[in-house]
């Protein structure tokens, strides 16, 4: 038996333990030849549904699957993508899958889901034209295949009343560091009564996605991410509940004091602070001095106001059958570690003593939000 056999048998003994919050882990389709992001230049199309690219076939999947997602960035709405899944002999022919789901926001972000039987064979992906009469490209961030039943959150209310979110189980009003609320970002929201937790314990993650580099690519990305979580996952909200742009704006997920999506089988009394783009190789994202602050800020009031241990302190990878939050933002995990639960100490004048302090770059983004909010 392998160590990640051992690590998948141990998740799925953890997430029958523990089966609040999304109860499956996924796994990606790996290529021997191409790495996430897949980065493709597709070429101009000499007919309509002709194939721009095609992928060799996948490694054999680890577990069963009847669900893959894609989700990356499709300039050009005039591609489309489609799965080829292996015959199971030499014989059969190939089986083609188009989206039975699909979105594509004005930025290009886009996510595309296919259900398919059941089966561990190896798949492909296709890129045909369909209405393109350029070159164009097309950016795959990441794909996940688990079998749909298992992925879906556990609903926990079949009332027909309203559901009104308590106040109590928000990040409140004058905390120690300034977030950019779910009004704000102008969130839906969620498609079921969240279920409450005390925070006990902090997990790590990446988006693996966009790297937003103004203030308007971050609130885009925000409403990606939570349509991509309800609609492609089928969740009832947004995994995470913190999320930090490369300028240091924080974002308001879920409230900090429900049950988030953020591990399979480990998110009651788990909040997910997740880092906005992909720290693993070959994209190699920046994990910026400000995004570092606002996690350390975002980190040391949960540790602090809910006595979070210090062996509570988690990545992805360390509970989870994931490379998130990818190689580069966990060899910072220590760092980041000690610095919440170890931070030196402040004193002298200019030392905060009361309410939240902006600074100027954070300042600058909230009038950039109050200008953007205006506009739309």
């Amino acid at each position: 038996m392998t160590a990640k056999t051992t690590t998948l048998i141990s998740l799925l003994l953890l997430s029958a333990l523990n089966p609040a919050g999304a109860a499956a882990d996924e796994i990606a389709a790996e290529f021997k030849d191409l790495s996430y992001p897949i980065e493709l230049q597709l070429p101009v199309p000499d007919k309509d549904g002709g194939v721009l690219f095609e992928t060799s076939y996948s490694e054999a999947p680890e577990i069963d699957y009847d669900t893959v997602l894609l989700q990356g960035v499709m300039p050009d709405p005039g591609v489309k993508v489609e799965l080829a899944v292996k015959g199971r002999t030499f014989l059969n022919a190939p089986s083609r899958y188009s989206y039975d789901a699909f979105r594509r926001f004005p930025n290009g972000r886009f996510w595309a889901r296919y259900t398919l039987p059941a089966s561990r064979q190896p798949l492909k992906i296709s890129v045909l034209a369909s209405g393109s009469k350029a070159a164009s490209s097309l950016t795959i961030y990441e794909s996940e295949l688990f079998i749909a039943q298992k992925e879906q959150e556990i609903l926990v209310s079949g009332s027909t009343v309203p559901y009104v979110i308590p106040d109590e189980v928000f990040y409140p009003a004058g905390g120690p560091f300034p977030l950019i609320r779910r009004a704000e970002w102008q969130a839906n929201p969620p498609k079921e009564p969240y279920t409450q937790h005390e925070p006990k314990a902090i997990t790590l993650h990446h988006t693996q996605g966009n790297y937003p580099q103004t203030l308007a690519a971050g609130l885009n990305e925000m409403g990606f991410i939570q349509d991509y979580h309800q609609n492609a996952k089928k969740w009832i909200d947004i995994g995470y509940h913190f999320l930090i742009d490369p300028l240091g704006n924080i974002y308001e997920g879920r409230p900090i004091k429900v049950v988030g999506a953020h591990v399979a089988g480990r998110n009651t009394n788990n909040v997910g602070i997740s880092i906005m783009g992909n720290y693993h190789k070959p994209a190699h994202n920046v994990f910026t001095d400000k995004s570092k602050n606002s996690f350390l800020a975002v980190g040391g009031y949960i540790a602090g106001t809910y006595d979070v241990l210090v062996s509570s302190f988690y990545a992805h990878r360390d509970i989870g059958n994931s490379d998130c939050p990818g190689d580069d933002l966990y060899a910072r995990k220590a760092e980041l570690r000690d610095l919440i639960f170890n931070p030196a100490p402040q004193s002298g004048p200019g030392v905060p003593t009361e309410g939240p302090v902006l600074t100027p770059a954070q300042e600058n983004s909230l009038r950039q939000l109050r200008q953007f909010l205006n506009s739309r």
